[in-house]
């Protein structure tokens, strides 16, 4: 991936990440599921925003350091 469009996919996943944590954080203190349908949009992408998160950009997916990915 070049770098131009490694940059664009982590704002993009960061930008997920900063409006569904919110929303979760608050369910979880409250207790309770959130009440409006634009919370549940704002909380939707939370698992695959994390997940590639993880998975591309985050030192625990850190390709260098794993043998899974390297080409073939």
């Amino acid at each position: 991936m070049n770098p131009c469009c490694r940059v664009m996919a982590m704002f993009l996943v960061l930008l997920a990440l900063f409006q569904a944590l919110p929303v979760a954080v608050d369910a979880w203190q409250a207790r309770q599921w959130p009440d409006a349908p634009s919370e549940w949009i704002r909380l939707a992408p939370l698992p695959g925003a994390l997940w590639l998160y993880l998975r591309y950009f985050s030192i625990l997916g850190c390709r260098r350091c794993g043998g899974d990915d390297e080409a073939r």
